[in-house]
């Protein structure tokens, strides 16, 4: 009898094509890149290229672990954000769209590594308060209040997180003042719904504690000089039930 192997979940499914579709990709891009790309520092832009690639790949391989615990959406979704993060890391690496002109500066280049790093720390950030806000109140809410709150908070969550990463990702771009004004709001009103789920859960109905058991009172003996714990009296043995006399049945002669 041989046994059934053991198949892989939609989510890790989805996960693995798009892992094999980002490295490809990112392969070809790069050897484009080197060929017909700015040839400035083009050995340095290839070393952090592989670095970007294995650091992606070592985060899936991590994130891999987490494929069968309470949060099945988990993979899926974190594989797609460490896609966005390794194209935001290629566009600033091989100077793409809206990146500073200046890229033999090594200010410039300094400011940029800085700045990618300040992305990643944003959107998995943002995607680690999902996995708990969405574990502890959602998934495991005991009232609706407390399953709105969550998801509202979370909603808010990543719209601060995007305004915020978008300029970041895209330095060159015109951003106007209100976009940063809507980042501030967004910004503050994430931070206090964060908070709100938590007061909400905190005075959610709580199941009765079970009662403890009665602790025996230890009785002082004079005589003896000790401490006994009495014992409850033996029970009296019932006296057995009378056994039914059977009916007699007349013979006759």
């Amino acid at each position: 009898m041989t046994a059934t192997q053991p198949k892989r979940s939609r989510t890790a499914t989805f996960s693995l094509y798009l892992v094999v579709g980002t490295l490809l990709a990112a392969a070809v891009l790069g050897a484009v890149l080197i060929i017909v790309g700015d040839q400035a520092n083009v050995a340095g832009r290839a070393w952090l290229t592989l670095l970007l690639v294995a650091a992606f790949a070592g985060a899936v391989a991590l994130d891999s672990v987490a494929a069968n615990g309470p949060n099945r959406w988990y993979l899926a979704a974190s594989t797609i954000v460490n896609v966005v993060l390794v194209a935001v890391g290629l566009n600033k690496l091989w100077n793409g769209w809206l990146q500073p002109q200046n890229t033999a500066d090594p200010v410039v280049w300094i400011l940029q590594i800085w700045v990618f790093l300040l992305i990643v720390v944003l959107l998995r950030v943002a995607l680690l308060v999902t996995q708990l806000y969405w574990h502890f109140f959602v998934s495991r809410a005991k009232i609706a209040l407390t399953r709105v709150t969550g998801m509202v908070a979370l909603l808010l969550a990543w719209i601060s997180a995007l305004v915020l990463a978008i300029p970041l990702a895209l330095p060159e771009a015109d951003w106007a003042d209100w976009w940063w004004r809507i980042a501030g709001a967004a910004a503050l009103v994430a931070v206090v719904a964060l908070v709100v789920p938590v007061v909400v859960r905190a005075f959610e109905p709580k199941p009765p504690k079970p009662q403890p058991a009665p602790q025996p009172i230890a009785v002082f003996d004079p005589r003896t000089g000790q401490y006994y714990v009495p014992q409850p009296p033996p029970a009296a043995p019932q006296p057995p039930p009378p056994a039914d006399s059977a009916p007699q049945v007349e013979q006759g002669t």
